[in-house]
């Protein structure tokens, strides 16, 4: 899977890979070494199938917290 999260990242910011995979698209994708059942997915252009690719991948959030408090340095120039 994470060769198809590359790819389709890879796909999306570079126009000549869009170019290639327009023309080539099993070539690009073998290249890329995705699979078979990728490949199908991804030739369907259905993007529910394409998504539910990920669906069991958790991706890490960010740490969620509250206010700090008052800054205990003192600021420099207060002006």
């Amino acid at each position: 899977m994470a060769n198809l999260l590359h790819f389709l990242t890879d796909l999306a910011v570079n126009p000549a890979k869009q170019m290639t995979f327009i023309k080539y698209p099993h070539t690009v994708m073998t290249a890329a070494g995705l699979s078979q059942m990728e490949q199908t997915i991804i030739e369907s252009k259905n993007r529910r199938q394409i998504s539910s690719i990920f669906a069991d991948t958790r991706v890490p959030m960010a740490s969620v917290c509250g206010d700090p408090g008052p800054d205990p340095l003192p600021d420099p120039d207060p002006n």
